[in-house]
């Protein structure tokens, strides 16, 4: 599967193909280096709550039904096929991915390791720790190529669609999920904030997210009960607070509120975010898709999905 893969072979500590050879560190190969662009907002995350968006370790089935109703493909097509998942972060989607019988080739620029405490022991596949914008893999060799909640989040977002969707082999299909380019989305508290956010340093901010959010939280719970509150608090009040959504009912307060300080934090800190058009997306998809497929905007996200 990798490039020039006839003359690659494992041994205890590298990955070699021909004249080159790459470390392998904890059963992952590692192309790219521990330090990213990710380092400070993902990599806290990552750090303080590792398990915070693993179904099976929350109690809800939050990530398996997102990945159902957006794919829109149904959970036995998953069956058998070969996937590659560009920006796995902790987990959550290769979890779901592994357990619907996709084997899975995940990958991210860093931070892997937790990935592999959390997944490592389900269903089939292997982690890698590369750039989705320079995979060091065949092209036209998968299946599926899934990319959900990462491509606004790199450096160069138009050429990262450009790059992954490269790898759908003939036949193949895709689904990439981007933050919705639309005035409803941009006008949000989060983009108005993120200009000086971005630029502080993520343990200070998220010192201070830490900090404010158990008293927005009470402040939000209490506007939800008001007519309209809901729709007033998620637009002005800078907290992401899920208490009342039916797919986290199962969750007691406190969780929430880590979801809230997490879902916070991960609006805020990214060095990179910027949304894809759907313009962007009808044009890069015909480009490199032989099936057919459909563009969904909503007000907050837009979907790349191939058709069944």
């Amino acid at each position: 599967m990798f490039t020039d893969h006839r003359h690659q072979r494992l041994d205890e500590k590298y990955l070699k193909f021909g004249d080159e050879s790459v470390q392998i560190i904890n059963g992952i190969p590692r192309f790219t280096p521990a330090i990213s662009y990710s380092t400070g907002n993902f990599s806290v995350l990552r750090e303080k709550h590792a398990h915070l968006q693993i179904d099976s370790l929350n109690g809800t089935k939050d990530r398996y039904n997102t990945i159902i109703s957006r794919t829109g493909w149904g959970a036995k097509f998953f069956e058998g096929k070969l996937v590659l998942e560009c920006g796995s972060g902790a987990g959550p989607d290769t979890e779901v991915l592994r357990q619907l019988g996709a084997n899975v080739v995940s990958v991210d620029i860093a931070g892997t390791d937790v990935c592999l405490r959390n997944v490592g022991e389900i269903g089939q596949g292997c982690i890698i720790q590369a750039d989705i914008t320079a995979l060091p893999l065949k092209l036209k060799s998968f299946d599926i190529v899934f990319c959900h909640r990462v491509l606004q989040h790199t450096p160069e977002p138009r050429k990262t669609l450009d790059h992954i969707l490269q790898f759908v082999k003939p036949g193949g299909v895709a689904f990439v999920h981007s933050y919705a380019r639309t005035v409803h989305q941009m006008v949000s508290w989060k983009y108005v904030l993120r200009p000086l956010t971005k630029r502080m340093k993520p343990e200070n901010l998220y010192h201070i997210i830490n900090a404010y959010a158990p008293s927005l939280f009470k402040l939000t719970n209490w506007m939800y009960k008001m007519k309209g509150g809901r729709r007033l608090a998620d637009r002005f009040i800078p907290l992401r607070n899920y208490t009342g959504i039916p797919k986290f009912s199962a969750m007691p307060p406190e969780a929430m509120l880590e979801y809230a300080i997490h879902d916070t934090f991960d609006a805020l800190s990214p060095r990179y975010d910027s949304p894809v058009s759907a313009n962007y997306m009808l044009e890069v998809g015909k480009q490199y898709l032989d099936q057919p497929f459909e563009i969904i905007e909503m007000p907050t996200i837009t979907l790349l999905r191939s058709k069944l």
